[in-house]
């Protein structure tokens, strides 16, 4: 299952061989004879790329479903040895580092000692690949129209308006002064959904940001516009954990906000999971 997985996410035989450091042959085999027991084909292997059949979809789902259920078995196991209580991994945006998480794990631990909880900051697309295939348990990401994928629930539990990040005592008060500035952003193959709210922001306010360099990580953003290289954007929430050379501040005339989602999937739900997620209460 794993093997048939990882081709799947990988696109082919090679790719998914070097995905998981093993030798393609391997896999090539591995798939074949499970395809041999399935009675039919996983893989559509006649074009360029390796994509799944009909069949195969309704196989690799249940399978992603059934390696969860495992990962989590073992987890649990591993736990039960240590007389703990429960383990659960979250992945979480950058764009998701607020109080409001800190607030509630600290409410959660009061309330449910003895479980274990992982964070793992990643980008939001590897989120929702993480929740399916079970690699975390329970996701924070930017709500937006293009983030979301089949058998993953989403609520919203936080909002924060949009502000710029400058070096301190140097950010502008008002949109206007923004026109023409240098601005650092997330690469879109990394920022995607953040950078298409930011677009839409953007347009609403007639700001066309002047986007002189683009980097994959949060910290490598910061550093750069502590360097004076050119502001950002980020969430207002995210202030208390800026360094001091930095200031978070909102912009008259850019009114737009994030939405943070807590996601997880419907068919690897458990009560700890629930227990965890009504310390997150919806806004409002």
């Amino acid at each position: 299952m794993r093997y048939a997985l990882a081709v799947a996410d990988a696109q082919g035989f090679r790719a998914a061989a070097k995905m998981l450091n093993i030798a393609q042959p391997a896999i090539s085999k591995a798939v074949k004879d499970t395809e041999i027991d399935l009675g039919f084909r996983i893989f559509d292997r006649s074009g360029p790329w390796v994509v799944p059949t009909p069949e195969g979809n309704i196989f690799l789902d249940d399978a992603r479903q059934t390696v969860a259920q495992f990962e989590r078995t073992i987890r649990a196991s591993r736990q039960n040895t240590t007389g703990a209580r429960g383990h659960i991994i979250v992945g979480y945006s950058a764009l998701a580092t607020s109080r409001q998480i800190s607030e509630a794990l600290d409410d959660f631990h009061r309330s449910v000692p003895g479980v274990q909880i992982e964070m793992h900051v990643m980008s939001t697309d590897n989120i929702l690949k993480n929740l399916k295939s079970g690699v975390i348990d329970l996701g924070f990401l930017l709500a937006h129209p293009t983030v979301g994928a089949p058998g993953i629930e989403q609520i919203p539990v936080w909002s924060s308006r949009i502000g710029v990040v400058a070096p301190a005592g140097e950010a502008p008060a008002r949109v206007n002064d923004l026109k023409g500035a240098p601005f650092v952003m997330g690469l879109r193959e990394n920022w995607r959904s953040w950078r298409a709210l930011l677009d839409s922001a953007c347009d609403q306010a007639a700001l066309s940001p002047v986007v002189v360099d683009e980097a994959w990580d949060v910290q490598v953003i910061l550093q750069r516009v502590a360097e004076r290289r050119g502001v950002t954007l980020f969430p207002m929430s995210i202030a208390d954990s800026l360094p001091a050379a930095l200031e978070l501040v909102p912009i008259d005339g850019l009114d737009a906000e994030a939405t943070i989602s807590m996601a997880w999937s419907i068919k690897a739900d458990t009560g700890l999971l629930r227990q965890f997620r009504n310390h997150f209460p919806p806004p409002g």
